[in-house]
């Protein structure tokens, strides 16, 4: 295992799993890095799809969803650019799918960590929300989650960078399903042959947590009563898994775990309460966990009013004005002019003189050369 001390695996192997068999199979997977399912959310029927190579449909799996032969490349068919599918991994489904056991379909939904977007757009063709309001808070993100958005035709969906404490402080019990896929210590990109360096070393975990608790406690505020909270990651340490959703259902009493029945056979063990793992080794995907919150009370029957809501952008706006990447990263500097600094630096240096009861210092005045005769 070159990229990732084997070290650090085989303990997390074991952290993981009891049996030596389930073990290796693991191990093998990671050092392999071939773990990858790849699946497509079908968002407009063509006759067409239907005659992709793929795989036979599970039992649970959603009906929108179809599991693609890896010998075939959707992403270079015509019906990509056009937006009649999105294409991920399936472990993403995996998580995703979750969401479907919600007893009301939710009308307002928040996507907190959205970009490439895979999950909004599952919830999207799930639900056809009235907002699918999707945030980035890493702006330089953002433009590939706007291109696929507007790629995919996401009516009502809307874009915004800020840090998830602003929606908690402006958005307060606001929506009806809030998504967070959380950033992670990313473990299961080892076993996509991806490079995830450092993902199972203890700081970056610890660091992780930290993220996932605040990210977490800011989307409790933004639920409605009877509104759903789903968190999911890429990872496999039950630090970054079950104990910060642990850690939430403590915090919050008037939150509960709801069980996601089609799921049941990948419940995990190291919880109380019903959370779900897939591992690289049980060929879905590379790997995921996710457990679905809810709020306790009655959803109230009037709809969540958002009066102003900024956005980078909103679906219906002219493709050109889309934010460039450039533009996402930070707004331009005004340029100021060098002769302009000189005098500033040493206005501040004649004050600091003048504080400690120097005198400034004369300007240094250049003597002309003596001309030789």
């Amino acid at each position: 295992m070159p990229k990732e001390p084997s070290r650090l695996i085989m303990k997390a192997a074991f952290e993981l799993f009891e049996n030596e068999d389930e073990r290796e199979e693991f191990l093998d997977a990671m050092e392999k890095g071939e773990s990858k399912e790849q699946a497509m959310i079908v968002l407009e029927d063509r006759p067409e799809i239907k005659a992709f190579p793929r795989h036979r449909p599970l039992k649970w799996q959603p009906s929108f969803v179809e599991r693609i032969d890896d010998s075939f490349r959707p992403s270079k068919h015509p019906f990509y650019a056009k937006g009649y599918y999105y294409t991920l991994d399936f472990s993403s489904i995996f998580s995703a799918s979750a969401m479907l056991v919600m007893d009301k379909p939710p009308a307002k939904i928040l996507d907190l960590c959205a970009s490439p977007g895979g999950k909004a757009i599952f919830s999207w063709r799930a639900f056809k929300p009235e907002l699918l309001l999707c945030n980035e808070t890493i702006r330089k993100r953002a433009g590939t989650l706007i291109g696929n958005l507007d790629r995919c035709h996401c009516t009502n969906s809307a874009v915004w960078s800020a840090d998830p404490s602003v929606y908690a402080r402006r958005y307060r019990e606001t929506f009806d399903l809030v998504i967070c896929d959380a950033p992670c210590s990313g473990q299961s990109l080892l076993a996509k042959g991806d490079d995830a360096l450092g993902c199972f070393a203890p700081n970056m975990i610890d660091m992780n947590v930290g993220r996932q608790r605040r990210i977490t406690g800011n989307a409790y505020h933004c639920l409605r009563p009877g509104g759903y909270l789903l968190y999911a990651t890429c990872t496999f340490t039950p630090k970054e898994n079950e104990r910060v959703m642990d850690w939430l259902l403590r915090e919050y009493e008037d939150l509960e775990a709801v069980e996601v029945p089609h799921l049941s056979e990948y419940r995990s063990n190291f919880s109380n309460f019903p959370s779900y793992r897939l591992y690289p080794h049980q060929g879905l995907g590379a790997g995921a966990f996710v457990c679905l919150i809810r709020k306790k009370g009655d959803r109230p029957d009037h709809p969540s009013v958002i009066e102003e809501m900024p956005c980078l952008w909103k679906y219906g706006d002219a493709v050109q004005s889309r934010p460039r990447v450039e533009e996402l990263v930070a707004p331009e500097e005004p340029k100021v002019d060098k002769n302009e600094i000189i005098r500033i630096t040493s206005a501040r240096r004649i004050v600091k003189e003048l504080g400690k009861g120097a005198r400034p210092k004369p300007p240094k005045v250049k003597k002309p050369r003596k001309r030789r005769k």
